[in-house]
């Protein structure tokens, strides 16, 4: 049985982060990945201004850098045309297509198609019948990640996420927001620019608004809009937000597999990238190095906690929205908010 330094299960943004930090310090790493391609994820395909840094994509990665947005709440609209882009959206198979390029010629062994079957003390079971050892272990695998799994760890905060991925030629640079409790209850709808679509979907918690009633609501919101989806591709994924720490003993979680997503908008790339290179550090006993995973559980809190208000204002959910478009007519408050959501 070949042991390896670190076996990282997940080749998305989280784990291809994480195996790129390692591979710099000369570390034996085996990544293991599921699918044919890494990052072949449903994303609605935004990395804030926070993120971007992180990833430092070249042009051609980007389909669209977002510099315009639309808000709306029951009563109100608030359109921006910002001095800068706060947003930057992506092809997911194209942004783990270039990660995994980073990798090349390093100490990163890349398996695709290989399915962590079972998790032992110091070593994985792949697709039922390869062996591998491993000092450590770091779960980026997702969502319904087998690493957490094994640490008996629950998920008790999943959103349901329904979307259309809408073809359109030449789409504008705008994303557009909608608040509105009648359909969404405390989330929204959105609406990303890519290169010849729209992607247009909403998200829930099923304890609050279950799957069949959000999809039942959201198609009622399309027609309302007048999006035709008559040659729409629809898709539909959980989204963990259940963080419960990301050290285990020799074991690590990051991204989505340690329950880093927003509760409030299902964003979890910039949260994925901050956690993969906090792993790789841990792993490395960089203490004096910045701490990124306290700064992505900071950027989840104030979501958080907003998330929480609009669920406890009940009745009162739509004058919380109209009150946050009122608020952004404010150019100091204006700037705190985009300054924390981007």
């Amino acid at each position: 049985m070949k042991k390896y330094d670190v076996i990282i299960v997940g080749a998305g943004p989280a784990g291809l982060k994480c195996a790129k930090v390692l591979s710099e310090a000369g570390h034996d790493i085996l990544l293991l990945e599921k699918n044919d391609v890494p990052g072949d994820k449903i994303c609605a395909g935004g990395i804030t201004r926070k993120g971007f840094p992180l990833l430092d994509l070249p042009n051609e990665i980007i389909e669209h850098k977002v510099d315009e947005v639309m808000f709306h709440s029951r009563h109100f609209h608030d359109f921006k045309k910002l001095p800068e882009a706060v947003m930057y959206t992506i092809n997911r198979k194209e942004l783990g297509r270039w990660q995994l390029s980073l990798l090349k010629n390093t100490g990163v062994e890349y398996r695709n198609r290989s399915q962590v079957s079972d998790i032992r003390k110091e070593s994985v079971i792949v697709n039922n019948n390869e062996a591998f050892g491993f000092r450590y272990l770091v779960g980026a695998d997702g969502q319904n990640s087998i690493v957490r799994k094994h640490l008996k760890l629950p998920v008790e905060k999943i959103l349901a996420t329904v979307q259309y991925q809408i073809p359109v030629t030449n789409p504008r640079s705008r994303l557009e927001i909608f608040m509105d409790a009648k359909y969404f209850h405390s989330w929204y709808a959105w609406i990303f620019p890519h290169r010849n679509t729209l992607a247009v979907g909403t998200c829930s918690n099923a304890r609050y608004l279950s799957g069949k009633k959000l999809k039942e609501n959201f198609h009622k919101w399309l027609d309302k809009q007048h999006l035709d989806i008559t040659n729409a591709k629809y898709e539909s994924y959980p989204v963990s937000y259940d963080y419960r720490g990301f050290r285990f003993g020799n074991i690590f979680l990051a991204g989505e597999a340690a329950g880093l997503a927003s509760g409030l908008t299902g964003e979890g790339i910039y949260q994925a990238v901050l956690s993969g290179r906090q792993v790789a550090y841990a792993l490395l006993n960089k203490a004096e190095e910045k701490d990124y995973m306290h700064e992505a559980t900071q950027y989840n809190y104030y979501q958080h906690k907003f998330l929480d208000w609009s669920i406890k204002a009940g009745m009162a959910r739509s004058l919380l929205h109209d009150l946050v478009l009122i608020a952004l007519k404010n150019k100091r408050i204006n700037k705190k908010i985009t300054n924390h959501f981007s």
